[in-house]
């Protein structure tokens, strides 16, 4: 006895393959690209599209589309070309900025939060010990504690002095705590100028970025414009247009003689 299978040998369960994504062909890297990458080249602004047919002539066709990343690769040689223009070679910091512009990423940072964040103890101590020194407070309790020694030392309270005038112990306390009281507010001196030094940094960072996208946010204004006034062209010819036609159709025939 028997038992009867599907043709395909399968309990006749028919298996339907799914369908590939659509894709499309890059005008610029010429390789298959999904379709949700897919952007038109006339769609870009005018100083890209115009860039992007000097450096690739064969994409100036009809319809050209790009992918994400030939845009994106072309708009960071686009900005890193103009700053070329301007500033010459390049160094580091630009070029960086010029890509994160390209990337519209950003450039600031909490210099704050990091510094305080990997503090060391000696560092917090350097720092204590610079803002106690540097107060009225601690000019104040000096001038009290000298005061105070120097009259204990002089027989004014009747018992026998333990530092005698000129004073010579001190002399030696006063200069062991300068002498230890320097470096370390030069310590906290050298770590603030530090973070002084980051932040014009991040300050010259964000400052060529801001440039860098004005410029980039008026060239897209002056394209959004010049489409929009074009379009507006577009619609205006056409209402003429029906306006010519409708007179035509409205003007009584001529009787025949």
């Amino acid at each position: 006895m028997t038992t009867s299978t599907g043709g395909d040998g399968h309990n006749g369960r028919h298996h339907h393959g799914a369908h590939p994504p659509p894709t499309f062909q890059c005008s610029v890297c010429r390789q298959e690209r999904p379709a949700r990458e897919r952007a038109r080249l006339d769609a870009l602004r005018a100083g890209l599209s115009q860039y992007i047919l000097q450096r690739h002539p064969e994409a100036a066709e009809p319809g050209a589309v790009i992918c994400r990343s030939c845009r994106d690769a072309e708009r960071l040689a686009l900005v890193t070309a103009r700053l070329e223009e301007e500033r010459g070679q390049l160094t580091a910091v630009e070029a960086d900025v010029a890509r994160r512009a390209a990337q519209h990423s950003t450039v600031a940072e909490d210099l704050e939060r990091e510094f305080t964040r990997n503090l060391t103890f000696g560092q917090r101590a350097a720092d204590a010990v610079a803002r106690v020194g540097g107060s009225w407070a601690f000019v104040l309790g000096g001038l009290s504690a000298l005061g105070v020694w120097v009259l204990l030392n002089s027989g004014w309270s009747g018992e026998r002095p333990f530092d005698p005038y000129p004073f010579i112990l001190l002399n030696l306390v006063l200069s062991c705590v300068a002498a230890l009281q320097a470096p370390i507010i030069m310590m906290s001196q050298n770590r603030q100028a530090l973070r002084d030094r980051r932040q014009a940094d991040q300050d010259y960072r964000v400052n060529l970025k801001a440039e860098l996208e004005v410029a980039t946010l008026h060239e897209k204004l002056d394209h959004l414009m010049h489409a929009q006034w074009e379009r507006m062209l577009e619609l205006q010819q056409l209402q003429l247009e029906l306006l010519t036609e409708r007179r035509a159709r409205e003007q009584p025939s001529e009787p025949p003689r």
